[in-house]
């Protein structure tokens, strides 16, 4: 749009019969669309919120204060779970013969006569202490198959000589020591493959064995 000459323009008022602001202005810039003014400030030109997107925002805000209050309540179990570990003892175990025991845990090793404990993840054993045997006047302390300590039994006097429990005496026929006498003992002897000056009479038995043989019975 092009101004003629002697064009005027009236500032903030109707017309020249309203003149009532007269002066001398510079910097003018001419806007020709309807409310021009808007240009001065561009943020007068956006609509106002609609209901619509007024909930829309009260629901994100509601949505965001429950997830708060989820990571809150998860935050605070975590913190709980980190105090309790924290508290918490981490027991030291032991492996032995393919068991696994506690920490200030005990037990026995029979084949190795041991008495064994857990201490701070590392297997201490000693050996089973055995008391001196008192035993009595008509009992005499023995080996006994599946213990580690001597125990008393009771011994047998026959033709001047002393026999511990089950022990074995071939005269004319064959006696054990049982229970305090010794009483004979019926067996039943295989035939054997050698000579008589090749047969011996191992310890404890009825029967003779030959000499190539022998080694069978230890």
């Amino acid at each position: 749009m092009d101004l003629t000459l002697g064009s005027g323009v009236w500032l903030g008022q109707h017309s020249h019969k309203h003149g009532l602001f007269k002066g001398t202005i510079q910097d003018v810039k001419f806007i020709f669309s309807p409310n021009g003014y808007i240009t001065q400030c561009p943020n007068l030109n956006r609509t106002c919120p609609t209901c619509s997107d007024f909930l829309s925002l009260v629901q994100g805000i509601m949505d965001l204060q429950e997830l708060l209050a989820k990571m809150t309540l998860k935050l605070n179990y975590a913190e709980s779970r980190l105090t309790q570990l924290e508290a918490c003892h981490c027991e030291r175990t032991c492996s032995a013969n393919g068991v696994v025991y506690r920490d200030k845990e005990l037990w026995v090793e029979p084949e190795n006569c041991r008495n064994c404990g857990c201490m701070n993840g590392v297997v201490e054993c000693r050996r089973i202490f055995c008391p001196s045997g008192n035993c009595s006047e008509d009992s005499l302390s023995v080996h006994v198959e599946g213990t580690c300590c001597k125990k008393c039994r009771p011994k047998c006097t026959y033709m001047a000589q002393t026999f511990s429990e089950g022990q074995r005496l071939l005269t004319k026929r064959c006696t054990e020591c049982k229970n305090g006498m010794m009483v004979r003992v019926t067996e039943n002897c295989p035939e054997l493959n050698c000579t008589l000056k090749e047969q011996i009479l191992p310890d404890n038995r009825c029967c003779n064995v030959c000499k190539d043989s022998h080694c069978q019975f230890f």
